[in-house]
């Protein structure tokens, strides 16, 4: 199977020539569902849909079920869109590939599409699956964006709604709200909402949008390593407000230390903070970033000691009764602002 990118796919869709076959997996579920419409639009529209647009849950259906439905005819229309959800390519199925294929008529696209089921890209059965696809259609792997495509849609999100979004406000959007892009473009219109027109301010969006997780992290290990205890705890308490669960506040930390740990022993054998992540296949390159600033100020050893204190604390949440659940939490922060406070003296 012919992989391809966005561009070749948009100009499929435009041009109305589209591939007999499509696999759309990957990270990203909103691109995935972006461009699924768009083919439906193209492809079907009005034209008929109870006749040429037939979608089959592929968890239940089997290869011949498939087979039956390939030998579906367009209904005074150019094209008949199948699609199939989430199907296991393993067993029968890789055995009857080429018989699908060969089931095609003209007009007929079959569309296999995951959603729920994120395909292993290393089992042999995806592996065989897709060599088969090779000469058959177009295979799109919609990856999560990197940090500098987000802040573009963001910006161009915004002007599509008649409001400014400067590039370094953008920047600092994204790593507000996260990477998701289903919330970005919905944190962007709350925005857009409140301003009618005009540019976006740092206060606006503290104002409308919440911290994702991972910035909380971030914002809480800067105020633990400047020994800041009031932002620490109003942090936590934003968290809790939230009702995010203890485990999951504890293992972002824990994951910020990690980075940090990571650019640190990086940093002193020469290594840059580009190669790292393209090593770790960072998506969101500003968290090596900030960590590299953070790991200025502590210590290869604080930083051991530091991750050493969140794994026991894990060990605690496992153990302990739920309502000793944010001791454990308070306990920790305090530790680990101690160990950061020793730099300082």
């Amino acid at each position: 199977m012919a992989a391809i990118g966005e561009d070749l796919l948009k100009l499929q869709i435009k041009e109305g020539k589209f591939s007999p076959t499509y696999v759309f997996y990957g990270e990203e579920d909103y691109m995935k569902h972006f461009y699924l419409e768009k083919i439906k639009a193209k492809a079907v529209g009005d034209n008929l849909p109870e006749f040429n647009l037939h979608t089959v849950d592929g968890s239940k259906a089997g290869i011949d079920e498939l087979i039956a439905l390939a030998l579906s005819v367009p209904m005074m229309n150019d094209y008949v869109l199948i699609i199939v959800n989430d199907f296991d390519f393993a067993g029968t199925a890789l055995e009857k590939i080429d018989e699908l294929f060969a089931s095609l008529g003209e007009g007929t696209i079959m569309l296999f599409y995951y959603q729920i089921i994120k395909p292993n890209q290393q089992k042999s059965a995806w592996k065989k699956a897709m060599k088969l696809f090779k000469e058959q259609g177009s295979s799109v792997n919609f990856e999560k964006k990197d940090s500098r495509e987000l802040a573009k849609i963001a910006i161009s999100a915004a002007k599509k709604r008649g409001c400014y979004l400067p590039q370094y406000l953008a920047s600092a959007f994204v790593e507000r709200v996260g990477n998701d892009l289903h919330l970005i473009k919905n944190e962007i219109e709350k925005i857009c909402a409140m301003k009618s027109e005009g540019e976006i301010s740092r206060e606006d969006i503290e104002a409308i949008t919440v911290r994702t997780l991972d910035a909380s992290a971030f914002d809480l290990t800067k105020a633990l390593i400047d020994s800041n205890p009031t932002g620490a705890f109003d942090i936590l308490g934003d968290l809790h407000d939230q009702r995010v669960e203890p485990m999951m506040i504890l293992g972002a930390v824990n994951s910020v230390y990690i980075d940090m740990y990571r650019v640190k022993v990086a940093s002193q054998k020469g290594v840059p903070v580009d190669a790292i992540a393209n090593f770790y296949t960072y998506k969101a390159s500003w968290k090596l970033k900030k960590a590299a600033y953070n790991a200025q100020k502590l210590s290869i050893s604080q930083l051991r000691r530091s991750i050493y204190v969140l794994c026991d604390a894990d060990q605690k949440l496992k153990s302990v009764p739920q309502e000793q659940y944010s001791v454990v939490l308070d306990e920790t922060v305090l530790k680990l602002m101690l160990i950061a406070a020793r730099s300082k003296q």
